[in-house]
C-alpha cells in the first residue's frame, strides 16, 4: 500500500470547490477509485463530476490525515511531522 494525494475540483451546490485528499491505494487506479467513492458517498457527487486534475505518490509523513497516519503508524516515525505542524 501507498500513500497518494490527489487535487482537482467537484461541484458543490453552486460553486466548484477545489480539494486536497490524501488516500491509502494499492497504485494510482485504486487511488482514483477511492477519490470518487469519498466524494460519491460524502457529497453525493457522481464520478462524472469529480475532476482529478493530479495524483502524486507521496511520502506517508507528509500527510496529516488520519487514514495515512494510521495504515503507516507501525512503519513510519510521524512525530517529526507533527512536531514541524506545531512550530
Amino acid at each position: 500500500m501507498q500513500a497518494y494525494r490527489a487535487t482537482g475540483t467537484f461541484p458543490n451546490g453552486r460553486i466548484v470547490q477545489p480539494f486536497t485528499k490524501d488516500v491509502v491505494a494499492a497504485d494510482e487506479v485504486d487511488a482514483r477509485h477511492r477519490i470518487y467513492s469519498f466524494f460519491g458517498s460524502r457529497h453525493g457527487v457522481n464520478r462524472r463530476f469529480v475532476n482529478i486534475e493530479s495524483m502524486a505518490q507521496i511520502e506517508p509523513t507528509q500527510s496529516s490525515e488520519a487514514a495515512v497516519i494510521s495504515a503507516f503508524r507501525d512503519t513510519h516515525d510521524f512525530s517529526a511531522a507533527a512536531a514541524t505542524e506545531e512550530e
